[in-house]
Parts: C-alpha cells; structure tokens; sequence
C-alpha cells in the first residue's frame, strides 16, 4: 500500500479528514522520535516520501542528518505506532463528542441491543450525518428505569430515551464519549408530548415513572397523542391546560 493511500486509510478508519490526519501523524512522529533520541526530530509525509530528519547540533548544512526506518530501533518503532493510535483515537473522540452534544437534551428512539449484569442497558440508535445514518450508542442506568420497567427489558425492544447528558471521560489514558439515557426524567413526557403535537409550552410539573405524569400546556392537546404518550410510558399522564390551572 503506498504511502498516500495509507494516510486515507487512516483518516477514513479513525473518521478524521485526510489533512487533519496527515498533520496528526507528522507532529506525533516528532514527538515521539525526539524523545527516542534526545535530540529534535523533524518528520515530514510529502506526497510518496517519508522524510525523518534529526538536528546534529551542528551549524549550517551539517545541522540536519536525514534517517531512514531501516535505522530506527524496533522498541522505538512500537512507541511510534502507540503514541500514533493513542493520538489518532483521542482526536476522533473529540471530534465524535462535538457530533454528538447537540443530542443532549433530546429524545431518541432506541434499540436495547443488550441487558448488562447490573441490569443497565446498553441501547443503540440512529444518528444522521450528512450522506448517511449510523448507529450510537448509549447506557441507561438501572436508576434511570422506572421501577416497573427494571428487569423487564428484551434484546431487540424499542423504547423512547430522554438523552440526559453527552460527556467526554477519560479511561485508561483513553478519551470516550459517554451518552446517558434515561426513561425516568420528567422531560420525557414533555419532549414526547412536543413530538406528537408539534406544540411549545408543555411542561411535566410531577412524574411518578412507571404510575403518572401531570403536565401543564398552554393549549389543549389532542387525546391521541396524550394516549400514545401514556402508551409509551406505561403510565397515566394527566394534563392540565393553564387556562384552568388558575385560583
């Protein structure tokens, strides 16, 4: 594989532009091949070519001895592939969380894929991009289930999440983007509730998850969508429009 296509390999696997991932692969071979060898390192990817230069501390022409990989030592050669894939996932972790924030806040519609030992669920859903769709994923903690839901949930059942938060954390030296999701929140009657009407100004003032939510509208909302609201939910969701919510 030449050295071009490689770089495209690359950026395409790690999800990164080929420009971004070329300058990537250039300062993080520097960096890691200075510190093998004590002194500034210079790598350059022009192209075919694969230039590594290495400052002499010599003035003028002699300042710049060029290396070649064959001379470089097989432990310096696995540091440079860690620091590269170390760096490379780090990046396309932050450029997966600015993606993914604005989900935060949001409700989406989601596949459990599996039910882990501490009865978390690991749940996948659609995400458009720009020519395409892919799936996420997310966990909902047991604490985020309503009490009559935990323990009831299948492989491959599709429920509503309320995305209650997008972070970024650091594990094991790596960066991770963590979604959490939850189906206890009263925000999730109300984003529903906004869904099915198409309506602004509906708040859920008391949920009990799993019995019932009141909510307070500025308008009437219709009965279908309240029924299949509480459908979802399995619960009763009672409205008070605000116009009789009044002393």
């Amino acid at each position: 594989m030449s050295l071009e296509s490689l770089c495209r390999e690359v950026a395409r696997e790690h999800r990164l532009p080929a420009g971004e991932t070329r300058a990537i692969l250039e300062q993080t071979l520097s960096d890691a091949l200075t510190e093998a060898f004590g002194r500034r390192v210079i790598v350059s990817l022009s192209g075919e070519d694969l230039a590594i230069y290495r400052e002499t501390g010599r003035s003028g022409p002699e300042g710049l001895e060029r290396l070649y990989p064959r001379q470089i030592r097989k432990e310096v050669v696995r540091l440079c592939r860690y620091r590269v894939e170390t760096e490379l996932n780090r990046r396309k972790a932050i450029r997966e969380y600015d993606f993914l924030k604005p989900l935060q806040g949001s409700v989406v519609r989601g596949v459990v894929d599996w039910v882990m030992h501490d009865g978390s669920l690991a749940v996948l859903f659609p995400v458009d991009e720009l020519f395409n769709c892919r799936e996420v994923a997310g966990t909902c903690p047991v604490a985020q289930q309503p009490p009559r839901e935990r323990g009831a949930y299948r492989q491959g059942e599709s429920r509503f999440f309320f995305v209650s938060s997008v972070r970024l954390v650091g594990w094991d030296k790596e960066l991770l983007v963590q979604i959490r999701l939850s189906r206890t929140t009263r925000r999730l009657p109300e984003a529903l509730l906004t869904v099915e009407t198409g309506m602004t100004g509906i708040r859920c003032t008391r949920r009990i998850a799993g019995k019932i939510s009141q909510i307070e509208s500025r308008k009437r909302l219709s009965r279908e969508a309240i029924l299949a609201v509480a459908a979802e939910l399995g619960e009763r969701v009672k409205v008070i429009w605000e116009s009789s919510a009044g002393p």
